[in-house]
């Protein structure tokens, strides 16, 4: 599914929306919704230390609430066809790690699509990031920290 990194899935929008809005709500936590995975230039495997790093925060997430999606964000630079096949590649060997824990079978959405960025800029590192987004079931019924959300 080719997706404008600005138009995310609407409930991984509003999972960080509430990271952001109520964290210094003590009772009710939502940080850590998202992780960056850092893959080297050319590269589409995870380094052992990021893939430890994915399991221990996906195990995390999946154990301290109930979600109803995993989105998983990557950008390739506009017309780069070899970059955009890395990214797919990337993707797919995150979903990869998350299928081998995914106890609950919680839905695994890839979404890839171009930046306005140039791959050799001084932001074209976020070519090498692919962002991992836990969107929790209380954001589909906007009932996250008893805070209504429409």
């Amino acid at each position: 599914m080719m997706l404008n990194p600005c138009h995310w899935p609407k409930r991984a929008a509003v999972s960080l929306l509430l990271l952001f809005g109520v964290s210094s709500v003590s009772a009710c936590s939502l940080i850590g919704l998202q992780h960056e995975v850092k893959f080297h230039a050319n590269d589409s495997s995870l380094g052992k230390s990021e893939a430890v790093a994915l399991a221990r925060w996906f195990v995390h997430q999946r154990d301290i609430r109930p979600n109803d999606e995993v989105d998983i964000v990557s950008m390739y630079p506009a017309g780069d066809k070899m970059l955009e096949q890395l990214s797919q590649g990337r993707m797919q060997n995150i979903a990869k790690i998350i299928a081998t824990l995914n106890t609950d079978e919680i839905k695994v959405v890839l979404n890839s699509g171009e930046g306005q960025q140039d791959a050799t800029g001084p932001l074209g590192y976020v070519y090498n990031e692919v962002l991992v987004v836990m969107a929790p079931s209380c954001s589909r019924t906007g009932t996250c920290c008893g805070i209504t959300v429409k």
